[in-house]
């Protein structure tokens, strides 16, 4: 190891050139207030949002307690996930459920103190 440091720096080292100078930046001229902008890319206008996808997500990851709540998600999941049209299932419906579901979470209001 001590030989192969010897050796290293016996090497005659490569000369260093000197920086290139940096070239100067070409100036954009700003344009008036009342000249067109470059046309933009057209871009294709994206799909409409289903809105049954923003509740349905609030589901997603819970698990509801046993009984006729739990029924209802599952048999709409299961429709939801028979086909393309997603089985007809409506906003209504899941809105219902989420309402539901969120009014058996709440907490009952806290006695004043005296």
């Amino acid at each position: 190891m001590a030989e192969d440091a010897a050796t290293t720096q016996d090497e005659p080292k490569a000369p260093v050139e000197p920086k290139a100078k940096r070239e100067p930046k070409v100036q954009v001229e700003p344009k008036a207030k009342g000249e067109p902008k470059a046309p933009a890319q057209a871009v294709a206008p994206a799909k409409p949002v289903d809105p049954r996808l923003k509740v349905l997500k609030r589901f997603y990851g819970k698990f509801l307690p046993k009984g006729v709540l739990r029924d209802r998600q599952k048999a709409i999941m299961d429709r939801w996930n028979s086909g393309g049209d997603h089985g007809g299932v409506t906003v209504e419906e899941l809105k219902a459920l989420l309402d539901d579901w969120l009014g058996t979470r709440e907490k009952p209001p806290r006695k004043p103190k005296a």
